[in-house]
């Protein structure tokens, strides 16, 4: 029987804050904290945002960096945004292989829902939908399993869904605190979980 597996787009296949910081550092140094003048390397830059709250990453307010990533710098956070290329390239052949069914399930703005399909389209992952639904909502959404980064989405699963049963912990920096029972490196450590 085919399981219904969600995947989250930012933080799983898309490498949506260090776009952010490197548009930010390149457009807005100053919102860039002191000592991080030097930062320039993904490592690096993951090594600087560990905060699940965006504003405690920058010297500005959450309202303005949702202006940069919404409006302003959009087209290149989100419409030509990096992906996790091990991650994309192996769900792209899992979803060929037909033995699930995946389903986006990610979070996004209106203003921003068609740089997503768009960033999707430029990468082949032809998922069976795409559930646009905000994060602490995502655990309505009919699946088995979702691969997500988030700790504020893993603590609105286990209320909604009364356990954390399903719910796949993608490892990041800002969600090293989530005591999730599954946590994974990469989606195919995901799959493996859900195959065994």
């Amino acid at each position: 029987m085919k399981k219904r597996i969600g995947i989250d787009i930012d933080g799983v296949l898309r490498d949506f804050s260090s776009d952010l910081y490197k548009v930010i550092k390149e457009h807005y140094p100053d919102y860039i904290k002191p000592g991080s003048e030097n930062v320039y390397s993904v490592e690096e830059i993951r090594k600087e945002m560990t905060d699940w709250d965006l504003e405690d990453n920058f010297n500005t307010s959450i309202d303005e960096i949702k202006r940069i990533y919404r409006d302003e710098h959009a087209e290149t956070i989100l419409g030509n945004g990096t992906p996790f290329v091990d991650n994309v390239n192996y769900l792209r052949e899992q979803i060929k292989k037909d033995e699930h069914t995946f389903i986006a399930v990610t979070s996004q703005h209106p203003t921003c829902c068609h740089h997503t399909l768009s960033w999707l389209g430029k990468h082949e992952l032809g998922f069976s939908s795409v559930v646009f639904k905000k994060g602490r909502r995502k655990w309505e959404v009919e699946i088995d399993y979702l691969v997500d980064d988030s700790p504020n989405n893993y603590n609105a699963w286990v209320y909604g869904r009364q356990m954390d049963d399903g719910y796949i912990l993608m490892n990041q920096p800002w969600n090293q605190k989530t005591k999730a029972t599954s946590r994974v490196n990469n989606i195919k450590e995901a799959m493996e979980l859900i195959n065994e």
